[in-house]
């Protein structure tokens, strides 16, 4: 039997922040780069999603927030990948916004 009453969620949701989580220095995008990867991404059912991303070598976490219709982008240093990989799992896990 399926459960209609709630949405059924495929991707990650991240945990709440931890009360001592590091944040993440988010900039406004100044211009958008022509080829961008999506290489993983929280669910979209929230306010605010994010995805890791990839361009020109280097990773970065993209933030989109959806308030009261209007979306907005911000995102983050970009790093090399396993360090991007590391921020990505701490975003998870709650211990980075």
């Amino acid at each position: 039997m399926i459960d209609d009453e709630k949405p059924h969620c495929f991707s990650a949701h991240p945990m709440t922040p931890a009360e001592d989580c590091e944040e993440l220095h988010w900039i406004v995008p100044r211009h958008q780069e022509r080829l961008v990867r999506v290489i993983a991404w929280t669910c979209d059912c929230a306010a605010i999603f994010y995805e890791l991303c990839q361009t020109g070598g280097l990773w970065f976490i993209r933030r989109n927030h959806n308030k009261q219709g209007t979306w907005t982008v911000a995102e983050s240093d970009r790093w090399p990948a396993r360090q991007a990989a590391a921020q990505w799992t701490a975003l998870l896990l709650g211990h980075l916004r």
